[in-house]
């Protein structure tokens, strides 16, 4: 069965490909036209070559006829005995003698001109045949790899809907669901639509999800798959899965949260804010451009509205590593303050806190303009999620 994630790649790839073939298509139009343009200026070249051919054997012929006619008039005067008239032609003979030879040198140059033009002129017209038919066949190919892409994506899509319609419950289905979701159209995006959207993110369909559209990310959990199957001992083991949490888990609710927002604006990740003393932070999330206004909660900066921008941070932790974070969310807020609303994200462990402390840790970070909502699953749900992938691989549960 193909998957969401396999699909989308897929898609992904067939709007790579079209996108490709458009941009192969405008490149070939406009070196064609570079080409053509330098056709036609090799033409013309060519063209005022043999003018200045023409121009040149025209003063040849011109010359030849003036001296022919000089030596003839001498001719005649010598017989007559003309002195002072003769001395007059054969000067006059003699620079045009003169000027023949200049004007042969010359037309011989043109001529040589003409050749290079028509040499040129001919190179210019190949090429640009050359071009345009080996365009033409790469393009045939790119379009006809492009309709077999796009047809794949057909079969596969169908294949997916067909096994979701048969399998109304599967965690599949739940899923696709949860990724296709859009937001209401003329309402706002209320904070119930959104922990939904997170608390019911089948996490072990998310961790497969994440390893299908992001290699890095799949081979991070399957470098841990690969220690913990090496590893000696159950210390060891254990040592392995304790890592995989510590590093792996605020990873994935990154990604849950990134997933839930995707259909709601723009989602980038790790954006860095300079405060004026040199210090420095990174936000986990930014959501800009949002497709609908969003309502966070009560209070100040829980509202974005359509057009705006979210800023997150994202913390998965049980209820004493949230506690303990109090300080460093608390900067963190810091760079928010261009968004329109901002929050922290946490998971739902906030809830085991005693109430004091979590009303302490609520009013702190509301105060610093970030409010801490827990909208995640557990972090022993999460665990479970990167444990199962690590001991019996991406996608599976224990056989």
């Amino acid at each position: 069965m193909e998957t969401i994630a396999s699909v989308e790649n897929m898609e992904d790839v067939a709007s790579a490909l079209s996108a490709g073939v458009e941009n192969a298509a405008e490149s070939v139009r406009e070196t064609g036209a570079s080409l053509g343009a330098l056709t036609e200026s090799a033409d013309a070249a060519l063209a005022g070559a043999e003018q200045a051919v023409e121009e040149a054997r025209a003063e040849v012929c011109r010359l030849e006829s003036l001296i022919e006619s000089l030596e003839s008039e001498i001719s005649s005067r010598n017989n007559d005995e003309e002195g002072e008239e003769n001395d007059s032609a054969e000067a006059e003979l003699a620079s045009a003698r003169a000027g023949l030879g200049e004007a042969n040198e010359s037309l011989r140059g043109c001529e040589e001109r003409r050749e290079k033009a028509a040499a040129t002129a001919r190179q210019a017209a190949a090429l640009r045949e050359r071009f345009l038919d080996g365009s033409r066949t790469s393009l045939m190919r790119m379009e006809a790899l492009g309709e077999q892409c796009a047809e794949r994506v057909r079969h596969a899509c169908e294949a997916l809907e067909k096994y979701i319609a048969e399998h109304p419950g599967s965690a599949a289905a739940a899923f696709a669901g949860l990724v296709r979701w859009t937001p209401p159209a003329n309402a706002p995006v209320t904070p119930d639509a959104l922990a939904a959207r997170m608390k019911a993110a089948n996490l072990r369909e998310s961790v497969a999800y994440e390893a299908e559209r992001d290699p890095w990310f799949r081979s991070k959990i399957e470098d841990y798959g690969r220690r913990w199957t090496a590893a000696a001992t159950l210390a060891e083991k254990t040592a392995v899965i304790r890592q995989a949490r510590r590093n792996a888990c605020g990873e994935l609710a990154e990604r849950v949260v990134t997933a839930a927002f995707r259909p709601i604006g723009d989602v980038s990740t790790q954006n860095r804010t300079v405060f004026d003393d040199g210090r420095y932070t990174k936000t986990d999330l930014v959501v800009r451009n949002l497709r609908a206004p969003v309502i966070l909660g009560r209070g100040d900066r829980a509202f974005a509205p359509k057009g705006g921008t979210i800023a997150f941070e994202v913390k998965a932790g049980q209820a004493s590593y949230l506690l303990s974070q109090e300080d460093h969310l608390a900067f963190q807020a810091g760079g928010h303050r261009t968004a329109n609303a901002s929050a922290t994200i946490c998971t739902a462990d906030i809830h085991d806190l005693p109430e004091a402390e979590e009303r302490e840790l609520r009013d702190r970070l509301r105060a610093a303009g970030s409010p801490i909502i827990g909208m995640l699953p557990r972090k022993r749900d999460i665990d479970r999620a990167l444990y199962e992938a690590i001991v019996y691989g991406i996608g599976k549960t224990r056989p």
